[in-house]
């Protein structure tokens, strides 16, 4: 169940796809719509200033024939009111000029500039072409002046064609070099502020080994102290203080270790109580496996404990059932070897141990060769314990 859980455990913790890549897709596709709206509403202010400032073009060169025309219009002097309209300069604008009577008759109509086609879709967006209506009054004005006809300027669309496409060239540019200066700035901040915290958090969380876990105590990052990422940090350490108490309350009463089902370190030590208050002659070999230790950052879980229960199977191979194995930590064991009451038979016990550790091991495809150190204490009756 725990070698399950393990693995279950370590795939959570495989990242598939960065948090920095997703921070940025998601800064990018905001900041391109925002953008988008922020250049749409920018093109339009610049035509629209660009058809006021043109149609004020328009009124000032209506005004400037209106007086003539006027009067040319009053004497029906046709001839006179062409050449009155043929004096308007188009300065590249005016593009057509029309003379409408009240009864919206055209009496004349003047064309400067040939008209070039305009995509429809562009004269709807932008309502082209541009033009103004100015009445021509009398010279003499009565109460109630009624104009004696309308004058019609019309602005060249293809002018206003090739302002719209210039402008929006310039904004096309404009919004791709904004999103991206926006894209990469706000995603560099988040990524400085937020996504490296929790990355540094994560891989040292990632990191830690089995038995370290318990009770690992996070970093607080140095510009974090007081926000999210901080009361996470804080959050973390304080329940993992709490599991490392409730561990060490559980292992005070418990008899066994988790894996190898072994005597724990608790368990020895009442037996060795046990042992002295009895007066029994006994002797205690320490087994510390280095390579247990070693491997910690190397193998996988479950080679670990395949590992470990391989080196329980071969110390008991070599010890009598008198004899009690107990695991005392993650790399050392303790046989507590009754009935052994001369020293050599200590050494030649402990001689065995080494011996069927340092046997070379296969590992699902990896041959180890297993290390260790002992150390043999003696006790005999009422003498008090003497290391050899």
């Amino acid at each position: 169940m725990q070698v399950v859980f393990l693995s279950q455990w370590r795939v959570l913790l495989r990242v598939s796809r960065s948090l920095t890549i997703k921070q940025m897709a998601m800064v990018s596709a905001v900041v391109m719509v925002f953008t988008f709206i922020f250049c749409f509403i920018l093109l339009f202010h610049f035509v629209q200033q660009n058809r006021y400032t043109t149609a004020t073009h328009l009124e000032s060169v209506a005004r400037s024939v209106r007086e003539p025309l006027s009067a040319a219009i009053l004497k029906a002097d046709i001839p006179e009111a062409e050449t009155i309209l043929a004096r308007i300069q188009p300065a590249g604008i005016v593009s057509r000029a029309d003379v409408v009577l009240p009864n919206q008759f055209q009496a004349l109509r003047m064309s400067f500039i040939p008209e070039r086609p305009v995509p429809v879709m562009i004269t709807r967006i932008f309502e082209l072409p541009v033009q103004i209506s100015l009445p021509i009054y009398s010279l003499e004005r009565p109460a109630n002046p009624q104009p004696l006809a309308y004058l019609v300027l019309q602005a060249d669309s293809w002018q206003m064609y090739r302002f719209v496409m210039s402008a929006l060239a310039t904004l096309v540019t404009a919004y791709l070099l904004l999103s991206l200066m926006l894209s990469v700035a706000i995603t560099w901040c988040i990524n400085r502020l937020i996504v490296r915290p929790l990355r540094s958090i994560a891989r040292e969380v990632n990191d830690v080994s089995p038995q370290e876990r318990v009770g690992h105590q996070l970093t607080l990052p140095r510009l974090h102290h007081d926000d999210e990422i901080g009361m996470l940090v804080r959050s973390y350490n304080r329940n993992q203080q709490i599991l490392l108490r409730q561990h060490e309350e559980l292992n005070s009463h418990a008899t066994r270790f988790p894996v190898s089902d072994l005597p724990n370190k608790a368990f020895l030590l009442a037996l060795l109580e046990q042992t002295v208050a009895r007066e029994q002659s006994t002797a205690l070999i320490v087994v510390a496996c280095e390579t247990l230790q070693d491997t910690a950052g190397v193998l996988k879980e479950t080679q670990r404990e395949i590992l470990l229960l391989t080196l329980v199977e071969k110390l008991r191979s070599v010890i009598s059932p008198r004899m009690v194995l107990t695991q005392v930590s993650g790399y050392d064991f303790a046989i507590l070897a009754h009935g052994v009451k001369e020293p050599w038979h200590a050494i030649t016990l402990g001689q065995q141990v080494l011996t069927v550790i340092n046997e070379r091991l296969p590992l699902q495809g990896i041959q180890l060769r297993p290390s260790a150190s002992i150390g043999i204490a003696m006790f005999n009756g009422r003498l008090p314990a003497k290391p050899d």
